[in-house]
């Protein structure tokens, strides 16, 4: 894909390309503060405690920490768009998961397993793909700040 426009601007179909790829950057950080603000809520539906509902934040932070350098070989070796799908499917079945959960463990396999894994799957190709496509250095740090804006948008959402 040429990108080589008067202004570093990039075309019309890398700027499509830019949509999924912010918008997936926007779930990866609202997953991470989602729960966050009702904790409470949780842990009075799924009839657990406090404590229970940050233990399931606290796994989902530290199993997509620990699979974001593992996430990135896979991009790796499998392929980005690849992973990338991978990644949404996993996280959208722990997400419903999550939704449905009747209790703390599900909500620990569907929050803090599944969408962890999800996560650590989407974030490499993001960042991989973003610095691929974007050759421009002016067209890839646009990007990179849209990206980034949706990482902002998702954490505060969440």
């Amino acid at each position: 894909m040429a990108e080589q426009t008067a202004g570093a601007r990039p075309s019309g179909a890398l700027r499509r390309v830019l949509i999924p790829l912010a918008l997936a950057q926007f779930i990866c950080s609202f997953a991470g503060s989602n729960m966050n603000v009702m904790i409470t809520d949780i842990s009075e539906d799924l009839g657990t405690t406090v404590q229970g509902v940050q233990v399931a934040i606290t796994l989902f932070l530290l199993v997509m920490a620990a699979l974001m350098i593992p996430g990135g070989k896979l991009t790796d070796r499998y392929g980005r768009k690849r992973c990338l799908n991978l990644g949404l499917a996993v996280y959208g079945i722990g997400a419903l998961l999550s939704a449905l959960a009747p209790g703390l463990p599900t909500l620990i396999i569907g929050n803090s397993i599944l969408e962890g894994i999800g996560t650590a799957l989407l974030i490499p190709p993001v960042y991989i793909l973003t610095t691929m496509l974007f050759t421009e250095v002016t067209s890839r740090a646009r990007a990179f700040g849209v990206i980034n804006a949706m990482a902002g948008i998702g954490a505060a959402t969440g």
